[in-house]
């Protein structure tokens, strides 16, 4: 019995002292070295990702911040406009009010609504009429110059004839010489100073304003400048091209006066 015991007790002591001494051995060789490889290639798998979507990465933070630049940009060409258009309308108004000022002949302001229906078209209709004080034969100008007249007027509605237009002519003169002559639209953007005697010395630049002894248009008023002058051996007048101060392309707003 005490044999048994004895022998009992040296069988657990050994398996306390093996599983102690397996505790605490390190860990094997091979199982480390594998751990150690796994691990190297982990880090170059990470790597290689790294390396590959870095620049995708980088490609959709240009392009985000692309599309913040255009929408950015977009919004203040937008103010821009507006600013510029803005500062054109109160220009314009400025104009305007001088005209007003200055004219005493002043009826009111009206705006184009409508052009003529074909490119050679020289009519204008614009936004007032009969109600507003309009009449026919009463002039259209800007502060550059003379545009034309009122060829026809309804309650509401008003078609002006520029002064480029083949039926229009005005009495006019040489500001500087005060050589006297009639000015008549083309059909095209320039007019014609005709009636200048053939020895009369003219140069290019030279500015052409009304006379006013048409009893239509007021005296004064800038109508163009001469642009080409042909002496012709025949004939006793001069060919004058002449080019409006006021652009027909951009009118927007006329000032309607009185005839003289």
């Amino acid at each position: 019995m005490n044999r048994k015991r004895l022998l009992l007790f040296l069988f657990i002591l050994i398996s306390l002292s093996l599983m102690t001494y397996q505790s605490n051995r390190p860990p094997l060789l091979p199982l480390k070295s594998l751990n150690s490889a796994l691990n190297v290639f982990y880090d170059i798998k990470v790597s290689v990702q790294e390396f590959i979507s870095a620049p995708f990465r980088r490609m959709l933070l240009r392009e985000e911040e692309n599309r913040r630049l255009r929408t950015e940009l977009s919004k203040l060409l937008k103010e821009q406009q507006a600013w510029q258009e803005a500062f054109r309308e109160n220009q314009r108004l400025r104009a305007f009010l001088a005209v007003k000022e200055k004219e005493q002949r002043y009826v009111t302001a009206a705006r184009v609504i409508a052009r003529g229906t074909d490119q050679w078209s020289n009519t204008l209709i614009l936004d007032k009429g009969l109600t507003d004080g309009i009449k026919k034969d009463m002039v259209a100008i800007t502060d550059k110059g003379l545009v034309g007249k009122i060829s026809d007027v309804s309650p509401s509605y008003a078609y002006l004839l520029l002064l480029t237009d083949i039926n229009f002519s005005a009495a006019a003169r040489l500001q500087e010489s005060r050589t006297e002559g009639v000015l008549s639209g083309t059909g095209f953007r320039t007019c014609q100073l005709k009636y200048i005697p053939y020895e009369e010395e003219l140069k290019q630049g030279a500015v052409i304003v009304t006379s006013g002894l048409d009893s239509l248009f007021p005296e004064g008023i800038p109508l163009g400048y001469i642009s080409k002058v042909s002496k012709r051996e025949s004939g006793i007048f001069q060919y004058i091209e002449v080019i409006p101060f006021v652009d027909n392309t951009k009118i927007e707003v006329v000032a309607i006066i009185r005839r003289a």
